[in-house]
């Protein structure tokens, strides 16, 4: 270093590069030497503002994203921690919160080490276990915190430690996804945040509608909204369309296809994103070359994709869906010029817009995705003992998944559904509705903290992060950041909107399970590097949204005389093309990966 500039010099040797290892040194070369560049801004960045800040040994240093729950609850989680430990000098030095710390960019920082940075805890999302861990491409970047943290109890704002470790007091769904391959748990999940269903409830009551619970009621509603009802004209008339969304590969609209498939069937979605199936004693074991292919046949996936080509029916999205940002998709939804009534979100989303729609908050609701009506018919339709017709399976799914929003047992919902739909209902297929619609696509798993690597200070940060695992933090957290914590989701009846107030009934719930693609693919797909959804194409709904010729509905907004089975049969002909396509290069997978 040189006052405060860094010079580096790079040497590479080009004459005694093998040339049968040419492919992976470039990659290799190429990922450290765009390592090294992003490392080297973020030495100029410190070195222009005069260096890294200078802090004693009982203060750690947080970065964090502020994203969609803001950082309000931190500088408050800051107070509480500091009046706690203030006869032992502790305290909290929150750097400027930015929305870039996250995915590779965290990954950057933590590679730059804790000697360049003097970040002891970052608070962010996106980068996982294995990308931090030794999987990584750098190695190891974090600290473990199982005996840091999991293993001890949670600390309240008075100091007392609470009566359970703090991983017994997670969902058991969730510390897998922060562990590394190696069984390592490096990360700290700090938020639970679902994927789900936004609706502008005041657009749809103009229409006499309700909120859909099943994914043929959320249809019928589009048809409505669309083609105008209740008095109201079509889209193209009153400037109201169904729906609208984030476009350019964006995971909102995927989290709600993901959830479909494990609405369907929970054990086929495990299935299909590995490879693998699982003995009776929950051994995984690689699925044949020909079964893997095959899965792509199964019910969950054309029931989803036939679902799916109704819902990103092009014709029926607010004008500009097809090209914008998320917050030009949240606009439609709040606005009323060529507006929308539905969107694919999460339930962070009242934060992001309640500075510039302060008025029109009450207007919002959010609930989970709709239940695929395709698992009535296959728990109630004519193959069955119940022998119920599809409109008659759609009104069945429908009330027991609102008894199931009651919160109630199941002994209860077969009760009343003899009472008052007089069909003996089994528990079983009870259950199985129940599963289904407490499935929810978590984000929140992707909301991870991480203690750098080396850090000196990385007990004090463990009690931070003890004191975040805490009910009296979850309280917090709930009223200021309008959210629950994973130690602490409880359902919020205090809040002024009816958004925050059903957003918290979905972990609340007693049926709540998670799913996520956060590690990404697993097992013996892992292996195969196949990360896609589909071979075919890279993002269903895009590709749906803006090629697909499947519709029933006109530009003008009227109907064009094609019954729905023009989407069963556009997903029928995706499905063909892409199970050819898998069988064609399977080979070549194989050999990629090393396996053939």
């Amino acid at each position: 270093m040189v006052g405060n500039t860094f010079v580096v010099d790079i040497v590479v040797d080009i004459k005694n590069i093998n040339i049968d290892r040419r492919i992976y040194i470039m990659k290799k070369t190429t990922k450290a030497l765009s390592l090294l560049l992003s490392s080297l801004m973020v030495v100029s960045g410190l070195a222009a503002c005069g260096g890294i800040e200078q802090v004693d040994e009982k203060t750690i240093v947080v970065k964090c994203r502020r994203a969609g729950f803001g950082t309000d609850w931190l500088y408050e989680l800051k107070g509480r921690f500091e009046s706690l430990y203030e006869a032992e000098g502790y305290k909290v030095h929150i750097k400027t919160p930015d929305n870039s710390i996250k995915d590779s960019t965290l990954i950057q920082e933590l590679y730059y080490g804790y000697d360049n940075t003097g970040v002891d805890l970052y608070i962010s999302s996106g980068a996982t276990p294995d990308q931090v861990g030794a999987m990584g491409d750098y190695g190891v970047l974090v600290e473990e915190i199982d005996e840091l943290v999991y293993n001890k109890p949670a600390i309240s704002y008075d100091g007392a430690e609470e009566g359970k470790l703090i991983s017994e007091k997670l969902s058991e769904d969730v510390l897998p996804y922060m562990t590394d391959s190696h069984g390592k748990v490096y990360a700290y999940n700090w938020a639970q945040t679902s994927g789900g269903l936004v609706v502008n409830t005041r657009k749809l009551s103009a229409y006499g509608l309700e909120v859909p619970k099943t994914t043929n009621e959320m249809l019928d509603c589009f048809d409505k909204i669309y083609c105008g009802y209740n008095g109201v004209g079509n889209s193209i008339q009153s400037s109201t369309y169904p729906i609208t969304y984030v476009s350019g590969n964006s995971g909102y609209t995927l989290c709600f296809l993901y959830t479909l498939i494990a609405q369907y069937d929970a054990d086929f979605y495990d299935t299909f994103w590995s490879f693998q199936s699982m003995d009776e004693n929950g051994v995984p074991t690689n699925l044949s070359d020909e079964e893997c292919q095959n899965l792509y046949n199964h019910p969950a996936i054309s029931e989803m994709l036939r679902t799916a080509y109704q819902t990103f029916d092009m014709n029926l999205a607010a004008p500009g869906s097809l090209s914008q940002t998320v917050d030009q998709a949240q606009a439609k939804v709040m606005g009323d010029v060529d507006g929308a009534v539905f969107m694919f979100n999460g339930d962070w989303m009242l934060n992001e817009v309640k500075l510039n729609y302060e008025d029109e908050l009450g207007d919002i609701d959010f609930v989970n995705f709709p239940v695929t009506s395709a698992l009535g018919i296959k728990l109630f339709g004519t193959g069955t003992e119940y022998g119920l017709n599809d409109v008659q399976c759609d009104e069945l799914l429908s009330y027991i998944i609102g008894l199931v929003d009651e919160n109630k047992g199941l002994d209860e919902i077969v009760s009343a559904v003899k009472t008052n739909k007089g069909i003996d209902v089994g528990k079983s297929d009870v259950a199985n509705v129940a599963r289904a619609r407490g499935v929810t696509y978590s984000r929140g798993v992707e909301h991870v903290a991480y203690i750098t690597k080396g850090s000196p200070k990385k007990d004090i940060a463990g009690l931070f992060l003890r004191m975040m695992s805490s009910d009296d933090f979850g309280q917090t957290f709930n009223r200021v950041a309008h959210g629950n914590t994973p130690y602490y989701s409880i359902e919020n009846t205090t809040s002024e909107y009816a958004f925050v107030r059903n957003a918290s009934k979905i972990t609340a719930n007693k049926y709540f399970s998670l799913i996520s693609l956060f590690n990404g693919t697993r097992g013996y797909r892992k292996q195969l590097n196949m990360t896609q959804f589909f071979t075919t194409k890279g993002h269903i709904p895009d590709y749906i949204s803006s090629e697909s010729t499947a519709t029933i509905y006109t530009p003008a907004g009227g109907k064009n005389g094609n019954g729905a089975e023009v989407y069963a049969n556009a997903a029928k002909e995706f499905i063909k093309n892409e199970v050819a396509n898998i069988v064609k290069n399977w080979d070549s997978y194989k050999a990629a990966a090393g396996l053939k």
